[in-house]
């Protein structure tokens, strides 16, 4: 795997087809659209609650996004950073940081059992803290409690989105490797994102980046002769890639279809497709911190 900055010709040419393989948004951007199609999705959901609550954490996520991208960019310039990302030391301080503002501002606005939650993480002690953000961060939730995993994701699903956002790299692929994982901090993809272009990308679930991956091959395997699409009916723009090979699927967004789509929004709300996935003995290959306390 490597990361590394591109030549100005090479951006250049990339970005004149139309084309490039590494795209890094706007977290500010992308957290205050995603809370808003969390609450257009519960209008209409038999996950009504879960959905609003999901939307009140992510708004939260694009304030801590405005207030912390300075603090994030002073970090970036006084640290070297590895890529792919890797949670060191260094990064307590504004997790912890981010941490109590979310708090403070979700218990003024969620429900009784997530206030409960937000008492349960303030009783943590400092290692005990800082082994579940390491936890999550290396892509081993099943090492923290689901309902405080999803507030301690926030944060660092918010810190590594500015993060890489700052350093406004350009990925450069290795010739014939498959990236399952992020190649800028290691994280597992969300969904797959079919743009208007036709070009498949990965969407990182911790840091929001999206890199290129060929269609019409399992994103975990790379096997290309077992793939199939499944959902409710052809017009669906929500779909499961499933692989015939090693028995696992990736939601898959069709954007050209429906282009206020989003990848944890929606993956999140077609969970009753991952229901019948799951019992015909197919596993998510990606991840959603939302999902955990729905599955744990």
């Amino acid at each position: 795997m490597s990361v590394k900055i591109l030549d100005k010709n090479t951006i250049i040419k990339q970005k004149s087809d139309g084309f490039t393989p590494l795209i890094i948004g706007d977290p500010a951007t992308i957290f205050s659209a995603r809370a808003e199609r969390l609450r257009a999705l519960a209008k209409d959901s038999f996950m009504a609650d879960y959905l609003l609550l999901a939307g009140q954490i992510v708004q939260q996520q694009a304030l801590l996004a405005e207030d912390f991208a300075q603090p994030v960019a002073n970090f970036a310039s006084e640290n070297a950073l590895t890529w792919p990302l890797s949670l060191d030391l260094a990064w307590f301080p504004i997790l912890e940081a981010m941490l109590a503002q979310l708090t403070t501002s979700l218990r003024l606005v969620a429900s009784d059992d997530i206030v409960k939650v937000i008492d349960s993480l303030q009783d943590l002690d400092s290692d005990t803290l800082h082994h579940y953000f390491t936890a999550l961060q290396h892509n081993q939730p099943e090492r923290v409690p689901a309902d405080l995993a999803i507030l301690l994701w926030a944060c660092i699903n918010t810190f590594t989105s500015l993060l890489v956002k700052t350093t406004a790299l350009e990925w450069q692929p290795e010739p014939n490797v498959k990236q399952h994982f992020c190649p800028l901090c290691g994280g597992a993809p969300v969904a797959s994102l079919i743009k208007g272009s036709g070009h498949r990308y990965l969407h990182c679930s911790q840091c929001e980046t999206e890199w290129h991956r060929l269609r019409a091959e399992c994103t975990q395997c790379a096997d290309g002769e077992n793939i199939h699409l499944q959902s409710e009916t052809l017009e669906d723009a929500v779909r499961a890639e499933t692989c015939g090979h090693c028995n696992s699927y990736l939601k898959i967004l069709f954007l050209e279809k429906q282009p206020n789509l989003d990848p944890i929004a929606d993956d999140l709300a077609t969970l009753v497709l991952d229901q019948k996935l799951n019992q015909n003995e197919l596993y998510r290959n990606g991840f959603n911190p939302f999902f955990l306390p729905l599955i744990q």
